[in-house]
């Protein structure tokens, strides 16, 4: 068995470790007494623990150091702990509840990225936390220029609860319950309570959780100024609502709701022994809100807010048009009509976003839990077995509400029927996909009406044709029982057509931020030709050309003759 390589075995790094560990005994000038030092811990890696000293009165704290395996190119972790009367650290993350600190107790010190080996080393990193400590330990914390996006955990949490978006209280109720639907073990969806579809359908159990609400200016550290524990939420509930220990016996499921802590809600579930007392410590389950995180990483790049607002219509939810609804749902595009009278089949899932799970259901049905299980603050109307060339009007009062319109079934008869029917009608614009047996080659054509060149333009300028593979086959047909699709997928055409996929998701943010102030740049053509792995003639492998063709001045669609 080959020996994995640690940092303090290897030759190059032996002064580093002699370096750390000195400092670490030495004290940090004063600040720091080192308790114990493993090295290596059970799990082969350094740790100490000990006390640091921090602040103008000489406070101290315990804290845990763990150095990562691959140290010095991953800083160390640095946990604060709990201590007993008689001043013995107990090997249990203590939490300040003032943020900057993560769900499992470690302090947030400093992103990852800003932590330079061979520069920074363990005594710069004590020197950050003991500001951290000040901050900790103050009455104010952390200036609001301090604080990392991180939900601040008031202890360590065994699940979490999933809230879609923040659920009002009633007014001037105190009491109440709510229903949380657990998907997998120890976490939970509120969903029965505020949104109007199930994006879970696989459902482990409904819990009901009795919650109680607390006045204004009231936080979960002011509730708990010392240790949490099931004595001091019994004595809570008896001083606060009057409720005697056999309610939490009968109801053992409680969540706090305090409206101006950080993080509002608090969930608990006590483990009840034969009904006449309580088990253990109760296991915490943090909250998050889905509409608050979910697009803190991506602000800078999509105004979700803006895409909250915008409706997509899609035609087509196969290979292309699931992973392009999947995607522009991860975006923050809040409202989807879903055209498709097709089944997905077990054919279908080599290529398309969903897999076996999903055998037998329609695709608009498939695309739908995709996009909610992505977001489940999207508003999804979904159209099965329908075929929009037997439409009798849904399809035109959905794309009178729209914003965008994207044609994926690659089916000329449905391409041109948009193209002639709908792209004169509207101001928006509407994207046509298509990719070729194999997903040896692809087009993506962008057409609005007065702007650019329409579907029939192109056919008289010679460009609705898919890009000619070099690779010369022919594909067997096969039978119905595969799905719509029924060209045979080849190794790597999943990987080809999600490429078409890719393109027309970035095309689709492009048009709907078009009047934004976006960093997102613009489009670089009306026409997109991918040359896939085996390339054209003229073109090398995996390449996009873009083409910008104007309207063609026989076209009696663009160019009609009174």
């Amino acid at each position: 068995m080959m020996e994995t390589l640690h940092w303090h075995k290897a030759p190059a790094f032996e002064n580093l470790y002699q370096a750390e560990t000195n400092l670490l005994r030495g004290g940090l000038g004063g600040d720091f007494e080192l308790v114990e030092l493993l090295e290596p811990a059970a799990d082969g890696r350094i740790t100490a623990t000990g006390w640091l000293r921090f602040g103008n009165e000489g406070q101290r704290q315990a804290i845990l150091i763990i150095f990562p395996f691959k140290y010095p190119y991953r800083l160390p972790s640095i946990f604060p702990l709990l201590d007993d009367d008689n001043g013995a650290i107990i090997q249990q993350a203590k939490f300040f509840r003032k943020g900057n600190q993560y769900n499992n107790g470690m302090m947030c010190l400093m992103p990852k990225e800003q932590w330079t080996p061979h520069q920074d080393n363990i005594g710069s990193l004590l020197r950050r936390a003991q500001r951290w400590l000040v901050r900790a330990s103050s009455a104010e914390g952390f200036p609001k220029e301090e604080i990392v996006e991180e939900i601040p955990s008031m202890l360590a949490h065994s699940g979490q609860i999933l809230m879609g978006r923040s659920f009002q209280v009633p007014p001037n109720a105190r009491t109440g319950s709510i229903i949380f639907t657990q998907f997998k073990p120890n976490f939970y969806i509120l969903e029965e309570n505020i949104l109007p579809i199930n994006p879970f359908p696989l459902k482990i159990n409904k819990e009901v959780f009795k919650w109680y609400a607390f006045g204004p200016g009231q936080t979960f550290a002011s509730l708990f100024p010392g240790d949490f524990s099931i004595q001091a939420v019994l004595n809570l509930l008896k001083a606060n609502f009057g409720e005697e220990p056999q309610a939490l016996l009968a109801q053992p499921n409680i969540g706090f709701y305090l409206p101006d802590d950080p993080n509002p809600w608090h969930f608990f579930k006590f483990t009840v022994v034969n009904g006449q007392g309580f088990a253990g410590q109760p296991n915490y389950l943090i909250t998050r809100i889905v509409e608050n995180e979910l697009y803190h990483r991506t602000k800078d790049i999509f105004d979700d807010q803006v895409l909250a607002q915008k409706r997509v219509t899609i035609i087509g939810l196969g290979a292309i048009g699931s992973e392009v609804a999947r995607s522009l749902a991860r975006n923050g595009v809040g409202h989807f009509n879903l055209f498709d009278n097709d089944t997905f089949e077990i054919g279908n899932s080599v290529r398309h976003a969903a897999d076996l799970y999903y055998i037998g259901e329609s695709k608009t049905a498939v695309a739908r839990q995709l996009i909610l299980r992505s977001n489940p603050n999207i508003t999804v109307a979904e159209f099965p077995n329908l075929d929009v060339l037997d439409d009798a009007g849904l399809l035109e009062q959905c794309l009178e509400a729209s914003d965008l319109c994207l044609v994926l079934t690659a089916e000329e008869s449905v391409d041109y029927h948009i193209n002639d029917t709908f792209v004169p009608r509207y101001k928006y614009a509407f994207v046509f996909a298509r990719v070729s047996a194999g997903g040896l080659s692809g087009a993506v054509q962008v057409v609005q009406y007065g702007k650019t060149a329409c579907l029939r333009c192109l056919t008289k300028h010679g460009a609705d044709v898919l890009p000619a593979p070099t690779l010369d086959r022919t594909y067997s047909e096969l039978g119905p029982e595969y799905g719509g699709c029924s060209a045979p997928a080849v190794p790597g055409s999943e990987v080809d057509t999600k490429e078409i996929a890719l393109q027309v998701s970035r095309i689709s943010l492009q048009l709907l931020l078009e009047d934004t102030q976006s960093s997102y740049a613009p489009r670089m053509g009306d026409q997109f030709y991918w040359h896939g792995p085996w390339g054209t003639d003229g073109r090398p492998p995996f390449t996009w050309e873009f083409i910008k063709l104007e309207k063609h001045s026989d076209c009696e669609l663009c160019n009609p003759r009174h």
